[in-house]
C-alpha cells in the first residue's frame, strides 16, 4: 500500500469531484483525485456549455443558491486561469401564446428574486438578433443577463490544471474497483492492484454504477438518462446567446413559478416530445460549430446504456429549429449520446457507503450550473 495517507480521496475527475477537490485543496487539505479515464469524457465533457444560472433552478429553493454559489467559484478561478468561463445571456423563444404568457408572468416575477431578465416583443427580438429569420413562428422573447457559457472541450481539462497548481495529486488511468473502511482509515484499491489510504473518500461516480458499490446505488432507484447530442457545421453567424426553445420554458424548474406553467405543460407535453424528453437548445463554440440537442430518456441503471441514436428525434429538432427559432443550421458533423444519472423524487443523492466512504449521484443534468455549489454544502455536511 501506498504509505502516504491523504486527507481525502476523491474518485471521478468529472465537474463534481474537481470542484470538491479543489474547494477542499483551498481549505489547505492534502487531496488525491483518481480519474479512470485520460481525461473527464462524461457528462462534464459530453454537454453544451451553458451554466443556467437563472432556470436550472426553482429560484424560491436552496438549489438557486448553489447557482450562484457555482457562478462565484467559476468566476473566482477565471481571474487566475482561463477555464473558458464568460457571460452569454440566455435567449428564450416563445413560440404559442401560452409561452409568451408564462414568459411574461416571470419577467413580472424576476425582481421579486433578483433575477436581471429583459422581455423582447417580436420587433425588439429581430432587430437585435437579426440572424433570426422573422418568418419562424415566434411570439417574443425573453433575454436572462446572469447566465455564462464554458466550452465543454476545455473546461474539464483547464479546471485539471488548476488543480495540479494547488498541488492536487491526480491520478489518470486509475480505476478504482474497490473501497473500504478498515482500521480507522479509508482504503482504495485500483484496477492495478495499487492501494492508497486517507481519513475519507468522495466517490463522484457520474453514470459508471457498476464498479463500486452497484447494489448499493440500485437500491437508491437511481436512472440512468441518455440523451441525444449533435454539433453542426461552423455557423456563418456570431451568436451572441445561448439560445433555448419554447420547449424548454416548460421543461426549466425556474418558471414553475409562474401561474400558467401547469397550463403550458399539459399543452406541449405532447407526442414525440413527451415520449422523449425533447426540449431543444443551441450553443455555439469557440470554433463557429452550433451544438444541437436534446433529448432524454430514462431507464434504471442495472439496463445496459442506450447504444443507438432515433433518427425521428433528430429530424424533429431540425425541422423544430428551422420553422420554430429562425435558423437554417448548417450540415450535422457529429452526434453522440450524453449520459447522466437522476433520481425520480431527489434532485441529488448523497450516502455514506461505509464509514467516511461518500457516495455523491444522480446531479442529473444541472452539474454544470449548480455542482461546484452543491459540493461547497456536501464537504461542509461531511468533510470538511
Amino acid at each position: 500500500m501506498n504509505t502516504a495517507k491523504s486527507d481525502l480521496i476523491i474518485v471521478g475527475a468529472g465537474i463534481l469531484g474537481l470542484s470538491a477537490a479543489i474547494q477542499v485543496a483551498e481549505h489547505g487539505l492534502k487531496v488525491q483525485l483518481f480519474e479512470k479515464d485520460a481525461q473527464p469524457v462524461g457528462a462534464t465533457r459530453r454537454n453544451f456549455g451553458m451554466v443556467g444560472t437563472s432556470t436550472l433552478s426553482r429560484p424560491d429553493e436552496e438549489w438557486r443558491e448553489y447557482a450562484l454559489e457555482t457562478r462565484k467559484f467559476y468566476q473566482r478561478i477565471q481571474a487566475q486561469h482561463d477555464i473558458s468561463f464568460q457571460q452569454r445571456d440566455g435567449l428564450y423563444l416563445a413560440n404559442t401564446a401560452l409561452e409568451w404568457q408564462v414568459l411574461n408572468e416571470f419577467a413580472q416575477a424576476a425582481p421579486d428574486y433578483q433575477i436581471p431578465v429583459e422581455l423582447l416583443n417580436r420587433p425588439q427580438l429581430f432587430e437585435r438578433y437579426a440572424y433570426l429569420d422573422p418568418n419562424a413562428k415566434i411570439c417574443g422573447a425573453i433575454v436572462f443577463q446572469e447566465d455564462y457559457s464554458v466550452e465543454p472541450h476545455l473546461v474539464g481539462n483547464r479546471l485539471l490544471e488548476y488543480a495540479k497548481q494547488l498541488g492536487i495529486e491526480i491520478y489518470y488511468n486509475a480505476c478504482v474497483v474497490r473501497t473500504q473502511y478498515c482500521n480507522g482509515q479509508a482504503e482504495i484499491q485500483l484496477a492495478s492492484g495499487q492501494q492508497y489510504c486517507a481519513d475519507k473518500v468522495l466517490i463522484c461516480h457520474g453514470e459508471a454504477t457498476q464498479i463500486l458499490y452497484p447494489e448499493l446505488l440500485q437500491q437508491l432507484g437511481l436512472q440512468r438518462c441518455a440523451l441525444q447530442m449533435a454539433m453542426t457545421q461552423p455557423l456563418a453567424h456570431q451568436l451572441n446567446a445561448s439560445i433555448y426553445s419554447g420547449l424548454s420554458i416548460s421543461r426549466y424548474p425556474a418558471f414553475e413559478i409562474c401561474p400558467s406553467h401547469r397550463a403550458l405543460t399539459e399543452e406541449s407535453q405532447q407526442g414525440l416530445v413527451k415520449d422523449y424528453g425533447i426540449h431543444i437548445l443551441i450553443k455555439q463554440n469557440e470554433s463557429g460549430q452550433i451544438i444541437l440537442g436534446d433529448s432524454h430518456e430514462y431507464h434504471p441503471i442495472q439496463d445496459a446504456p442506450q447504444f443507438n441514436q432515433r433518427e425521428e428525434i433528430n429530424q424533429f429538432i431540425l425541422k423544430y429549429c428551422k420553422e420554430n427559432m429562425g435558423l437554417k443550421l448548417p450540415e450535422i458533423a457529429s452526434r453522440w449520446n450524453g449520459y447522466y444519472l437522476t433520481h425520480p423524487k431527489e434532485l441529488a443523492c448523497v450516502t455514506e457507503a461505509e464509514p467516511n466512504i461518500y457516495l455523491v449521484s444522480a446531479i442529473a443534468g444541472k452539474g454544470m450550473t449548480t455542482g461546484a455549489g452543491f459540493m461547497k454544502k456536501v464537504l461542509e455536511n461531511y468533510i470538511l
